[in-house]
């Protein structure tokens, strides 16, 4: 029963963390919808390479399915994208969980102690230990949960993966180079909203770690009360 009972509680923060990534997921930014013009003209542009690589002529017809099916692996690529991104945010709380991230060298000589010690970032604990009374395996629920959003987030990958190698094969003349032109106008993009977000979470990430390793060590020194007052001023 206490097994049961803490799958629950998991499952119920797995929905709730990745409910902010499948809204992200679905989605329809601006920059990749029909009625953006930018957008359209760069399609067109590279529908017509297509066409021209395949030295095909295709009706009107043929064209406008064409660019529909074109927009459809768009919009998978996109979603490739956005889960990668959010892969490098929780492998990035999984390396601060295990002690895994990189201290710079200048901090690294302040350092007596280990430094590879488990720091779990706070919106990892806040989310996990919200709801727990028990949080004398505090590593081990977070390592646990955050483990499970990794191998979530690599399945979601693989489905959309797999999907576009479906959408791409089907696609006449639809080439790597094709698709390269179509990642970096997305890329270009992307950067301007959430790639942008992440990498601020990322930074702060890094941040708190460093400043929490020096945490641990001053306080190894076992400091008086005036002294830890001095630190945190």
């Amino acid at each position: 029963m206490r097994q049961l009972s803490t799958n629950a509680t998991h499952e119920k923060d797995h929905i709730k963390i990745m409910k902010e990534i499948r809204d992200q997921l679905e989605i329809v930014p601006n920059y990749l919808t029909k009625q953006n013009i930018s957008f359209n003209e760069f399609m067109r542009q590279v529908l017509s390479s297509i066409i021209k690589a395949a030295s095909a002529e295709k009706s009107n017809n043929n064209n406008n399915n064409n660019m529909n099916e074109l927009r459809k692996i768009v919009i998978v690529l996109y979603k490739i994208m956005i889960i990668q991104t959010y892969q490098y945010l929780w492998k990035t709380y999984f390396k601060s969980g295990t002690g895994q991230l990189i201290i710079p060298s200048e901090i690294k000589q302040k350092l007596s102690c280990s430094t590879t010690s488990p720091i779990w970032p706070k919106e990892i604990k806040a989310i996990v230990l919200s709801s727990k009374k028990d949080t004398t395996n505090e590593n081990e629920i977070c390592l646990k949960f955050t483990n499970g959003q990794i191998n979530a987030l690599q399945h979601q990958l693989k489905q959309y993966q797999q999907e576009l190698n479906i959408k791409a094969n089907n696609f006449q003349g639809y080439t790597i180079s094709i698709q390269e032109r179509l990642m970096t106008y997305i890329e270009q993009n992307l950067n301007s909203s959430l790639s942008k977000k992440i990498e601020h979470q990322v930074e702060l990430i890094h941040y708190d770690y460093h400043i929490r390793a020096l945490e641990l060590e001053y306080f190894q020194h076992k400091p008086n009360e005036y002294q830890v007052c001095f630190f945190y001023f």
